[in-house]
């Protein structure tokens, strides 16, 4: 089978992963959004179910993901993705470590949605998605280019990925608080997402620019590397996205008073959706496919 098969089922499966993790952290941190819309829990309960769904094809999308590394690396089709002794060898290396962290962090999130004991007590269950959370965010330093690198890097790199998980898993119940809210919970709302946003976001791009400086290795390279032109890009976008969250504090929160500042947030946030969704198809080419210059 052509590597360029491979490659693309890694990356495809990665952001499976990707918008399952975010799924975690919008439900985790801002499930209170649809508790409140609906007195009678049929919006708690459509969350829940869509939130179980996605988090389900992560898993899968996990399991997939291993079995197509394993392929890559074998080199000889089908049968390299499902020959004994290579998936052996796969499941010893930092792969296997990766899909097994990814896998249990996984499972823990679906047990937390899942029992109805765990359900009954809130805290109980915060507690146990944050775990699940947690060891999502680890799994990222086991892999590729990162786990090279030391426990400060590390640390900066899991910060990153709990941030942009937690942006990004917001845009959805902010998207449905928009044409759910009133006037007032929803200006409050958007106030309060804005302002812990803001910093954030802050402390996210300082994260993210001291791992470039230690993945790239200079300011030539940034420029002249395959992988550093990918991180511009990324960058590009993310500083795309920071200009639609400004534009929503300015501009569109402050005229939420009529039907139509209504419309224009919720448009302006499936922009900003949108947006998020190619920065993690970067993400996971530039973690799959694009090597490190340094």
């Amino acid at each position: 089978m052509e590597m360029y098969i491979w490659n693309t089922v890694i990356v495809l499966s990665k952001i499976v992963f990707y918008v399952g993790f975010a799924c975690i952290a919008g439900y985790t941190f801002f499930r209170q959004i649809f508790e409140h819309i609906e007195p009678h829990n049929n919006a708690v309960i459509a969350n829940l179910t869509w939130t179980r769904t996605y988090i389900v094809m992560a898993l899968i999308a996990n399991i997939i993901w291993f079995f197509a590394s394993t392929g890559a690396m074998a080199e000889e089709g089908i049968q390299g993705a499902l020959d004994a002794d290579m998936l052996a060898i796969m499941w010893d290396s930092s792969v296997g470590t990766g899909a097994l962290l990814r896998g249990l962090g996984l499972v823990i999130a679906i047990i937390a949605l899942a029992f109805k004991l765990i359900q009954r007590y809130k805290c109980l269950k915060q507690s146990v998605l944050v775990f699940s959370l947690t060891i999502l965010a680890y799994s990222f330093t086991v892999l590729g280019h990162v786990s090279e690198l030391g426990v400060i890097e590390k640390g900066f790199l899991m910060f990153h990925v709990l941030v942009m998980a937690w942006w990004f898993g917001a845009l959805w119940p902010l998207k449905r608080a928009c044409s759910q809210l009133s006037y007032t919970e929803l200006h409050l709302l958007m106030e309060s997402f804005g302002k812990q946003a803001s910093f954030a976001v802050s402390l996210l791009l300082l994260a993210g620019l001291w791992l470039v400086i230690q993945l790239v290795g200079s300011v030539e390279e940034l420029f002249s590397s395959s992988y550093g032109q990918t991180l511009l890009l990324k960058l590009a976008l993310v500083t795309s996205i920071l200009g639609i969250a400004a534009k929503h504090k300015l501009k569109l929160v402050p005229q939420l008073k009529n039907s139509q500042g209504r419309e224009a947030l919720s448009k302006s946030i499936s922009i900003e959706m949108v947006v998020a969704f190619v920065i993690l198809f970067i993400t996971s080419g530039l973690t799959s496919v694009v090597g490190t210059a340094n």
